[in-house]
């Protein structure tokens, strides 16, 4: 083999699960078959991490709204960095970087941009990266006339008909104005037509879950040897360990979250986004109250919403229950501190956050949607309506009322999450995908 198989990672702006799944694979990749480059938004954390990793690391930022006029200056500064790099396959993550990410491979087919122009991309991508792309690889750049050919993957992590609010619940879809709802089916099928679009660009899709498979093939019309469903993985060592025999329950980490070590947790990790529904989250929490029961609440994550959410949980008179964490490192710590994990989405891929929290023995309640019915399990923990805070309340109210059958359903779900979501996995399956395209019609074939 003359040299590594190169692998661009391209991801939307994101704190949340595609950034872990994204770092997780890239960490895990076999360094010795495999030369990983990633281009995502600028994020201190993954700036660090990539350094740490050696992982060359371009700044690309890609608007997380459906429609946005920065997206044409994307997709240029994304084809002269696949000219530059050169990369054998390019895995898109998400809908957005996946739109964007194809229609620059296909312009790589028909556009001429002489070496010069490419060097300067480089040296401008160069002088705003931490880590910086080599020298080297500009005197790699390709001549006006090289065929740049990369066998592309693309990963979908959430409905592609979600991102439009195609498929509000009926909570959601009757609060909303006729506005909205025209607007929302009007992007629905902009996506839904350019997702048909671009599959004549796609070699491979991933979904992490059956029900993004099911719901994929069924709006792409691509076959069923191109669509594959990977489960998404955890590093379950990191987080089976939590209350495993030989470990003991930290009670001190209630402290440092802010909460009474005897004072019953509640928590939620999210995306501070509308359809993660954090609001019928604080409405369950609010109808908990009522019940007489009232848990301390921590919410870990951040997003443009934040001050909407915090300022909700005052108008509902929980500011003294509910902290808002913002973005944290250490997920270790803050599910070691629950006595109930809740996820309040409307619309799901498959959670890593769901499966972290199983993993650590936590009791979950969570939202029927997407792929959640796949990891939580019957007999696991307890799944709620969308949009349906009633329920969801005395389902918490269940899982603290009712020590013992938690712990029987957090026990049986940290025997499926160990069974079954494991990163080493997901890595293993990913990689077959990728030797797999090489071999495609008119790939490079490496010996």
């Amino acid at each position: 083999m003359s040299r590594r198989i190169r692998v661009l990672e391209v991801v939307r702006p994101s704190l949340g699960g595609m950034k872990k799944h994204v770092q997780g694979l890239v960490q895990g990749l076999n360094r010795d078959r495999f030369e990983a480059f990633l281009a995502a938004p600028k994020d201190e954390t993954c700036i660090q991490w990539a350094a740490r990793q050696g992982v060359g690391y371009v700044f690309l930022e890609i608007s997380d709204r459906t429609l946005s006029l920065s997206d044409a200056t994307a997709c240029l500064k994304l084809r002269k960095l696949i000219r530059a790099i050169q990369p054998d396959i390019c895995h898109f993550h998400g809908f957005k970087a996946a739109a964007i990410g194809r229609v620059a491979v296909a312009l790589c087919f028909f556009a001429q941009v002489t070496n010069c122009e490419v060097a300067d991309a480089l040296v401008d991508d160069a002088e705003t990266a931490s880590h910086e792309v080599s020298n080297a690889m500009v005197d790699r750049c390709p001549a006006a006339d090289t065929e740049i050919a990369p066998r592309v993957v693309y990963t979908v992590h959430n409905s592609v008909l979600s991102r439009s609010g195609m498929h509000l619940s009926a909570a959601n879809a009757s609060a909303a104005s006729p506005t909205t709802f025209y607007s929302s089916a009007f992007l629905g099928k902009m996506c839904l037509y350019t997702e048909r679009a671009l599959t004549r660009f796609t070699h491979r899709v991933i979904t992490v879950s059956k029900a993004l498979h099911q719901e994929y093939s069924a709006i792409s019309g691509l076959g069923p040897g191109k669509v594959r469903h990977i489960p998404n993985g955890i590093d379950l060592e990191r987080f089976l360990e939590i209350r495993s025999p030989d470990s003991q329950h930290p009670v001190s980490t209630k402290r440092d979250m802010g909460c009474a070590a005897k004072t019953p947790v509640v928590g939620l990790v999210s995306r501070l986004i509308p359809h993660k529904g954090v609001k019928t989250f604080l409405l369950a929490i609010f109808s908990l109250g009522r019940m007489g029961f009232t848990p301390q609440v921590i919410i870990a994550g951040d997003g443009p919403f934040r001050d909407e959410l915090e300022a909700f949980a005052a108008e509902l008179g929980l500011g003294d229950q509910v902290r808002f964490l913002g973005f944290i490192e250490d997920m270790v710590s803050f599910y070691s501190a629950l006595d109930v994990f809740v996820l309040s989405s409307f619309s799901e891929g498959m959670p890593l956050s769901v499966i972290e929290a199983m993993a650590s023995g936590v009791p979950v309640v969570a939202t029927r949607t997407g792929g959640v019915e796949e990891v939580v399990m019957p007999g696991a923990g307890r799944l709620v309506p969308p949009g349906d805070p009633e329920s969801m309340a005395a389902c918490i109210r269940d899982a603290l009322l009712y020590p013992e059958e938690s712990r029987i359903f957090a026990d049986r779900a940290r025997l499926h999450a160990g069974e079954n979501f494991s990163l080493e996995e997901m890595i293993r399956k990913t990689e077959e995908v990728y030797e797999e395209v090489l071999t495609c019609p008119g790939s490079k074939t490496y010996h």
